[in-house]
């Protein structure tokens, strides 16, 4: 069983027919380096959540946003939607962004060719199995960058590029609710990919302040399909 972001950050300091990209995505298009902001200036920022872990904590979340009408992204963990199906409709139905973070998340640089295949695809084919289609969006696990093996696999799978972010909260390492927020809110500009986590008390307290704040910059948030949308 692959590790949690929190685990291996504690262990190493010690979708049918694939769906393509719509054709309004320009920006995906084609296979490249990864996508980290949007290239538009349009007054929006994407808050994007590594799916992962406690149910709980994920309800909380998007009872959240939902109270904030605020749209996210959730890249998921194949081995999280396994274990809880429901998940990636609640996700769907509430008109979030579901995407795939690999089977595992394993650090995806350090595998060989075919385990990085393996990932995509593991993951791949259990969002196809609860949604009928793989979504249009990936991240690789384990890196904030990928390299041309992880995004050979991914396109061969069907993303046509991975999706990084420019705003690291750090949430991760649990520094506390006033870091998290201040770690987006001192980076966060028009474009921008914010990273969070699920699995995070931390981001449960930090998420209110965070969309507050972002909004009274006058930044519009969306999902990653609207913020890449020409």
């Amino acid at each position: 069983m692959g590790l949690s972001r929190r685990e291996f950050i504690k262990s190493s300091a010690a979708l049918g027919a694939l769906l393509s990209i719509p054709a309004t995505s320009a920006i995906a298009a084609t296979s490249s380096s990864d996508i980290t902001t949007s290239p538009y200036k349009r007054n929006q920022v994407a808050l994007t959540f590594h799916g992962a872990g406690s149910s709980k904590i994920a309800n909380e979340l998007l009872s959240i946003v939902k109270k904030y009408n605020t749209p996210i992204t959730v890249f998921a963990v194949g081995t999280w939607l396994k274990a809880d199906p429901s998940i990636a409709k609640k996700i769907l139905d509430a008109g979030h962004d579901l995407g795939n973070h690999t089977m595992n998340h394993y650090q995806m640089k350090t595998l060989s060719a075919a385990k990085v295949e393996s990932e995509i695809n593991g993951c791949a084919n259990e969002i196809k199995k609860i949604t009928g289609n793989i979504g249009n969006w990936f991240r690789p696990s384990g890196t904030q960058a990928s390299n041309t093996t992880i995004r050979k696999y991914a396109v061969k799978a069907g993303y046509k590029n991975c999706i990084s972010y420019d705003v690291d909260s750090h949430d991760y390492q649990d520094p506390g609710s006033k870091t998290v927020i201040s770690n987006v809110m001192n980076n966060v500009k028009d474009g921008s990919i914010v990273s969070l986590h699920f699995d995070h008390q931390n981001t449960v307290t930090a998420l209110p302040i965070i969309i507050e704040k972002i909004t009274a910059m006058k930044l519009n948030l969306v999902t990653i399909t609207d913020l890449l949308k020409v």
